[in-house]
This record gives structure tokens, sequence and C-alpha cells, in this order.
């Protein structure tokens, strides 16, 4: 099985390696050489986060990259990189994507310690966060403008916010996410961002401290308690889950990945983190399949093995969840689940998503973020930091 690891891991640093692209200047790595040939928000995160492994100039330049599509109020596009003949053009969606910047930042400088790299991105870090403080947090959680923004274009906790069935008419998405003055009417306020957002708060402190910032260390350290604490507020449904909400503040109860969430963040208590594993993960039921896991729980009417971001198991959902478990020292539990995805990855490379039942790849092939699987193997030992 280590050898299986380590030719895994040696795949992904070759995957990453021939998927980097330079257009006007800018060096990153696409998704796909098939399908996804522009630069993502998230997954650059995520690239970054392997490249560390394998090379550091890399990693550090993948968000360099990133950063350089920021625009000026601070927001960073969740696509961009359009080029023409080589030239890049001034086009970039009117969404972000959920705000991983800081996390790939500090996982990125925690491996190379190059703190020249931190005190150049930090000032990005920083409007992006205002941006998003001003323009996404509604009483201390974070809205998400469309489904598009949330990175799960087609989850269903949007099938009962869009008046049309949106999953059905996917092209629909895109007059919100690119059209400018285009109404932006179905947001949601989300347990899974908000999470992620608390988790880039708290990187943001740690970012500030290593570049001699206290003061914004101290404010940071600060807003991180008043998310958690606003998460624990308005998420949490009868059952104990924390769910996202209608901006009317009414639960969207579908069991999804997004109930594992508060691991990663760490804003459940010991005691609830038990529960959520033991009832609904490790529930063969729910999403404890052969691929775990499955975006969407198998008990769940809406569940699609097959069906985009209805079903399938999506690598980075389960770096996160893997990073949770250890966090909360779940670590037979987070091996299983590595175990997991490694068989998925043996039986059909590294693909988009794959079919939580029987490990067949779907969607994109050569795809750049299931190289995570790579992280979840190098960093085990070490857990989340």
């Amino acid at each position: 099985m280590r050898n299986e690891k380590e030719a895994i891991a040696e795949a992904a640093k070759k995957l990453l390696l021939a998927n980097r692209r330079t257009v006007a200047g800018h060096t990153f790595t696409i998704p796909s050489p098939y399908e996804y040939r522009h630069q993502w928000l998230w997954d650059s995160c995520f690239h970054a986060i392997v490249l560390r492994h394998f090379d550091i100039n890399a990693a550090e330049g993948e968000l360099k990259s990133l950063l350089a599509s920021q625009h000026r109020d601070g927001m960073i596009p969740h696509e961009s990189k359009y080029s023409l003949f080589g030239t890049l053009l001034p086009f970039t969606s009117r969404v972000t994507q959920p705000p991983f910047a800081a996390r790939a930042a500090w996982d990125v400088y925690s491996k190379g310690k190059n703190k020249e790299f931190l005190k150049e991105i930090f000032p990005k870090l920083e409007a992006y966060h205002n941006w998003l403080r001003k323009h996404r947090e509604e009483g201390n959680v974070l809205k998400v403008v469309e489904s598009d923004e949330s990175g799960e274009d087609n989850s269903v906790l949007w099938d009962d916010i869009y008046k049309i069935p949106i999953h059905k008419f996917t092209y629909l998405r895109w007059f919100a996410t690119y059209v400018p003055m285009f109404p932006q009417w179905a947001i949601i306020k989300s347990a899974k961002a908000t999470s992620i957002y608390a988790d880039a708060v708290d990187c943001m402190a740690q970012i500030s401290r290593a570049v001699g910032q206290l003061k914004a260390a101290r404010a940071y350290d600060k807003r991180k308690r008043a998310i958690t604490a606003a998460m624990r507020k308005l998420f949490r449904a009868e059952d104990g889950l924390l769910y996202s909400t209608t901006m009317r503040n009414k639960h969207i109860t579908y069991k999804t990945n997004s109930i594992f969430a508060p691991l990663f963040s760490g804003t459940f208590t010991r005691k609830e983190a038990k529960t959520c594993v033991e009832d609904h993960l490790v529930n063969e039921k729910e999403f404890w399949t052969p691929y775990a896991i499955p975006t969407v729980s198998i008990s769940e009417r809406k569940f699609s093995a097959g069906g985009y971001w209805r079903g399938p198991m999506w690598i980075n959902i389960n770096w996160m969840l893997h990073r949770g478990l250890l966090r909360y020292g779940f670590k037979t539990v987070a091996a299983e689940l590595l175990e997991k995805t490694v068989a998925a990855v043996k039986k059909s490379g590294f693909r988009e998503y794959y079919n939580p039942i029987t490990g067949a790849g779907i969607g994109a092939k050569q795809f750049g973020w299931s190289t995570l699987v790579a992280d979840m193997i190098l960093d085990k030992q070490q857990g989340f930091k």
C-alpha cells in the first residue's frame, strides 16, 4: 500500500506540472487540459496546496497568479485568465468562490517558510477579506449570491431557492455569473462557506502574526470568535446539525456534505463532532459508501450517483473532511476515508468526480484538484494546522 500511495503522489506531481500554463505573463495550473482551460479560485488554491510538496516556487506562483486577477474593490473572481491568441482579456466573472486563498497561503508558507512571499500577498489577502466582510457577510455569517459562487454549481441546496429547476437548465446560471447588472437573487446563508470563511479568518490571524501585523491578528482572532458564535446560533437545527438557511433564516435541511464542514473549521464541540461522525459520516445508509463520501446522502430522495454535485464523490470534499477528522482526533476514520479515496483514484485516475458506489470516474480527466489525495497522503501525519 505504501508503494501504491507513493505512486499516486508521483502521478499527482506529474499531472499538476503538466497542467501549468502561462497566459500573458501569468503562470498557473488549469483544472483540466480537456475542459477547463482558464483559472479558477478554489482550484488554484487546491493546486497550490498540493504543489507545495513538489515545487514551492510553483505553489507560490500559483497564488500570485490568482491574486493578479483581483478586482480593484478586493474581490477575487471565481474564474479568470481568459486569453485570445496569447493576449489576456480583461474579463472575469462577477462572483467569487469559497474563500480558500488564506488557507492556501498559510499552507504554502508553512511548507516553504518564505516570509517575503507572505509579505507580498498579505495586502491582497486583506483586501479580499475586507471585500468579503463588506459584500458577503450577513450577521457574521457568509451569504452566497448564487450556486456558481458556492463552487457546488448544481447542489440540491438551491433546488428550493431558484424559481425554475436550475439543475436541469444549467446554462441559465451563466447570466447571474457573468452578465453585468443581471440580478443575483438565489441567495442563501451558507453553513459550508461560513465554515471555510471561519478557517480563512483564523489563517489570516496567523498570517498577520507571521508578518508582524499584531493589531490585525487580534482583530482576526476576534472575527473568528464572532463568526463561530453566529454559526452556532443561526445554523443549528433541532437534530444538532448545522444547516444553511434561506435569507429568511429557514433551515435548508437536505443532508449534504455541508453538514461536515464545521469539522473543518473547528466549530463543533468534541461531543457534537462525535455525534456527527458516528451517526452520519460512518453510517452506511447515509455517507459511508464504498467510495465515500457522496456529496448528498444516499438516504436523500434527491441523491444521484452521477448527478453533478448531487451525489458523486469529490476529492476536494474528502480533503476538507480528512482535515476535519484529524482536527478532532478521528484518526481511524480519517485513515479509512483516505483508503476509500485512494481506491477511487487507483480505479479511475484523477477524474473530476466519482460514482460513490462503484468508484467510476466521471467528468473531466486529468483533473487538478483531485490531486489533493496526495496532500492527504503526504500531510496525514501532521494533521490539521
